[in-house]
């Protein structure tokens, strides 16, 4: 390997993920060369933050401006037109960004075509199916369990956390829909199946949270803080809707958020640590409204509740500071 192909693995491993600028610096010893240039590495960052900020602005033009488009001519350009739009401007706009991740893997700019081809191509499934008739619940499941597949396959070839992203998000949606197919809609199923909704939110939820936990080190470690997020968030408002019906959950719900509290500390999470706040405020809340209105009166169970607001507050900001502060 020369010179030039061992710089562009180098590259293209620290665009990816797979190794930080720090552990280069580290190995090699350049702490010195890099202090005496901090301030042109920050002119750089700077540099480097707006170009993001310009890259996703202009995608989520480009998203707005294709719905505005394509709904304009919507009625005028038949089932092919529509698909064409679609589903054919989708899989156009990601076999770009795969052209552009292989040429270039330093820039965003593939990224940003990936990030709109995977916006565009599950709204244009359906309406590929819904245009040729074909639109049951089980060839939507299929469908997307094609697309869940579709992206593993890029994300073997890349290995960028944007497709990682996708292949998560659409197997996330095919399970949902398979589910869907099996017993029918959360409202519209026999007798229970929002039961079965609402578990599987749960073990959804803790899947996320185990991902995020495997890629702390990977290259998919931009993903920790959204799987963070949305593993405790789905989990945690899964759990809470069962408080609703159930006694021995409004008692067990304490515990589950007591431990997604001691999660956040050791995972040093913020979003784990905020979003189980905030769903322990809405129990406490609940269980005020439930059993101790009437009693006490409203006035004092809101001053009570005030209080215990405040030092949650304290208590999230203790934990913070002390156990999480730099963390995801």
């Amino acid at each position: 390997m020369n010179k030039e192909e061992l710089l562009q693995e180098l590259s293209t491993k620290i665009s990816t993920g797979e190794l930080s600028r720090e552990e280069v610096i580290s190995r090699l010893n350049f702490a010195p060369a890099i202090q005496q240039e901090s301030d042109g590495g920050i002119k750089r960052f700077s540099h480097f933050s707006v170009t993001k900020m310009l890259y996703a602005l202009g995608a989520a033009i480009v998203i707005i401006g294709i719905v505005i488009f394509v709904a304009q001519i919507w009625d005028d350009i038949g089932s092919f037109g529509r698909i064409s739009v679609t589903l054919g401007l989708g899989l156009l706009i990601t076999a770009t960004g795969s052209v552009l991740l292989k040429q270039k893997p330093e820039d965003n700019i593939g990224l940003i075509f990936h990030f709109i081809g995977g916006m565009l191509i599950p709204g244009g499934v359906v309406v590929t199916l819904s245009e040729l008739s074909i639109d049951s619940d089980w060839t939507l499941a299929i469908t997307f369990g094609g697309i869940f597949a579709f992206y593993l396959f890029l994300n073997a070839i890349h290995r960028h956390a944007i497709l990682t992203f996708f292949a998560i998000a659409n197997g996330t949606a095919t399970i949902y829909l398979i589910l869907n197919a099996v017993v029918g809609g959360p409202f519209r199923g026999w007798f229970g199946v929002k039961d079965i909704y609402q578990y599987l939110t749960m073990a959804i939820g803790a899947s996320y949270l185990f991902l995020a936990h495997a890629f702390r080190d990977g290259w998919n470690k931009k993903l920790i803080g959204a799987l963070y997020f949305f593993g405790i968030t789905g989990f945690l408002g899964a759990s809470f809707s069962r408080v609703f019906d159930s006694v021995p959950w409004q008692l067990l719900y304490f515990l589950i958020v007591l431990g997604g509290l001691f999660l956040s500390v050791y995972l040093r999470s913020r979003s784990i640590l905020v979003m189980s706040i905030l769903f322990l405020i809405a129990h406490v809340s609940y269980i005020t409204s439930e059993y101790f209105a009437d009693s006490l009166g409203w006035p004092i169970s809101l001053v009570i509740l005030g209080f215990v607001f405040i030092g949650l507050g304290y208590a999230s900001v203790t934990i913070n500071k002390k156990y999480i502060k730099g963390g995801s």
